[in-house]
């Protein structure tokens, strides 16, 4: 039967359609316009918030750092009311549903955790800073008088624990965020939240372990002995340097005393090891670590450098020594840079600035014979106590320069105490390597100088993981450290005996000999290692399960020698590879660590 419609019928259809598909289309056009309008804006003004609510961050700072925080209650309103902005403006319906959306939602999820992170920390973290900052007037700790205030420490410990506890767990969640595909702007945001953060969460971590522990350290529960070690960058040892003066410190009750100064000199009457070592130890690093002071800091467990250093500082200066404590020239520039310019005995005035190179170099030109360096060392160190105990620091200037310190692995400490070695253990201060590798492969690269003088100040020290490859056995890096001499073409004639050291102990004088030593990870093994030939390397395995490699290297003026290691690691993660090395010369040392495996 034939259909009774019109032939005209189906093409009058087709036509009312087209019109009703473009409306469509266009309403949908609108709708995402909208959208895209609704989030552009909105994540103009979460920026502008947060940028609002940076430069709050900075006037608190400021004010908590100064001392201040009387009048912050605006400050701290302001902070809170930009951050929480930013959640509201970052959390509403259409922006979460826009998550979902690809190459889009990355970007938008980045932005809304990370504007949660911030007002986290504006509410959780900064109104207990400032509630620490009324407590405790950092100006106030060291008056000027020769003493710290422990009871304001003890007071407020228990809000600064709050204080770390609730960083960490941001700091965590920061940690976290994704920006995998990203916008460069968004993940450059994001990375510099994570690096503020961080640093923040760090900061209140040492914070709350130093209340924990200067009270106490500072004699508040009984008379303490401190043994300072100041390292000489210029003759290196693993943590830095020889211990080239040591000083005492007594502290009762919170009133610090200078014991003074002993050169490494008055440390040379032990026949035997002060303390027994292990197989291991005597191995490795021979007697010589537990009987000469210089050589307390070969093992890179800078407790058992501690042990070693007190048994022998409770002979030489005939106290029991309660804390050890090793610094270098570049800890004393930060130090001068808080308390100004000290002036000692011969008429100069050591600053910040000229620090290192009056106590690396310059005093060697200075004073050729070994009788007056002593002395001087001497000079040194009473003057900068006299300094940080005689003047009130400045706290901005003090944070930073106990900051720089720890960030430059260049400030150790050991206490003979149980309890608060456990809280030092998990700090940089240890300067112990980490127990376990799961976060990051650790690899440490460390150097022993071997001419047995002060030719090191010379030595330029480039050290880089260059390559790292996943394999069936684990991950493979390439381990590559480059010296170079920079000593002067006449060296030989030109320095002071006592930096070239004369050749009496094996090396032409104005060469430079140098022990490297690799380092973990745990479990490795070290596949090779050349330097254009093969290298002679005594490799071994330390009591913790780690890789111990060393060889020796002697360069001539202007010589460079690369070391290539191989070493297999058992396991590869997920983070880059920690590198640490010896702290030595700034301008003289650099460091630089390859990814991942596979990368």
């Amino acid at each position: 039967m034939a259909d009774p419609r019109p032939a005209t019928a189906g093409i009058r259809t087709t036509g009312r359609r087209r019109p009703r598909l473009r409306w469509v289309v266009l309403a949908v056009v609108v709708i995402l316009v909208a959208i895209g309008a609704w989030l552009g804006i909105r994540a103009y003004l979460a920026k502008n918030a947060l940028e609002a609510a940076q430069a709050d961050a900075k006037v608190l700072q400021s004010a908590v750092l100064a001392g201040d925080a009387t009048h912050t209650d605006a400050t701290q309103r302001s902070l809170a009311a930009h951050t929480a902005s930013a959640v509201s403006l970052t959390g509403d319906p259409v922006w979460r549903a826009a998550e979902f959306v690809p190459f889009l939602g990355v970007n938008l999820t980045a932005v809304r955790e990370a504007a949660a992170a911030t007002n986290d920390v504006a509410v959780d973290v900064v109104p207990k800073v400032v509630e620490i900052a009324g407590q405790i007037n950092l100006s106030s700790l060291l008056p000027g008088d020769g003493s710290i205030a422990t009871e304001p420490l003890r007071a407020a410990a228990p809000t600064i624990t709050d204080a770390s506890v609730a960083a960490t767990a941001i700091a965590e969640r920061v940690d976290a965020i994704g920006t995998g595909g990203a916008l460069p702007v968004v993940a450059d945001a994001v990375e510099k939240l994570k690096r503020t953060v961080t640093s923040t969460s760090q900061l209140l971590d040492t914070a709350a372990r130093a209340t924990a522990l200067l009270p106490d350290m500072a004699g508040g529960a009984g008379p303490r002995n401190v043994m300072v070690m100041i390292q000489n960058n210029a003759e290196v040892r693993t943590s830095g340097g020889i211990a080239g003066a040591v000083a005492l410190i007594h502290a009762e009750n919170g009133v610090i005393s200078f014991g003074g100064t002993r050169s490494s000199d008055d440390f040379t009457g032990f026949p035997v090891p002060v303390l027994p070592l292990t197989p291991f130890e005597q191995n490795v690093y021979t007697d010589n670590l537990g009987t000469y002071i210089q050589d307390t800091n070969l093992t890179v467990d800078f407790a058992r450098t501690g042990e070693l250093a007190a048994a022998m500082g409770t002979q030489v200066f005939g106290v029991p020594i309660d804390t050890v404590v090793a610094i270098d020239p570049y800890v004393l520039a930060h130090l001068l840079q808080a308390t100004g310019p000290v002036d000692l005995p011969d008429g100069t005035q050591l600053t910040a600035d000229n620090a290192v190179q009056t106590l690396l170099s310059d005093v060697y030109a200075r004073y050729p014979d070994r009788k007056d360096q002593d002395p001087f060392f001497a000079a040194v160190s009473g003057a900068v106590f006299e300094g940080m105990t005689t003047r009130a620091p400045k706290p901005a200037a003090l944070v930073d320069a106990l900051s720089a310190s720890g960030a430059e692995n260049r400030l150790h400490v050991w206490s003979a105490h149980e309890s608060e070695q456990q809280l030092i253990a998990q700090t940089t201060l240890a300067g112990i390597p980490p127990a376990t590798d799961d976060e990051a492969v650790y690899t440490g690269v460390y150097l022993e100088d071997l001419t047995r003088a002060k030719m090191d100040y010379y030595l330029d020290t480039k050290v880089e993981l260059r390559d790292a490859r996943c394999t069936k056995d684990g991950a493979e890096y390439v381990v590559v450290v480059t010296l170079t001499s920079t000593a002067p073409v006449d060296a030989a004639t030109s320095l002071p005996d006592y930096v070239t050291a004369g050749g009496r102990f094996g090396t032409a004088p104005g060469n430079i000999a140098t022990r490297v030593v690799v380092h973990g990870p745990l479990g490795a093994a070290l596949l090779g290692a050349s330097d254009g030939s093969d290298l002679a390397v005594k490799a071994v395995t330390d009591p913790t399960g780690r890789l111990y490699a060393q060889t020796d290297v002697t360069l001539e003026p202007g010589q460079t020698s690369e070391l290539v290691f191989t070493v297999l690691a058992p396991k590869a993660t997920e983070v880059p590879p920690k590198l640490v090395t010896t702290p030595g010369i700034i301008g003289k040392t650099t460091i630089s660590s390859f990814p991942l495996c596979g990368s």
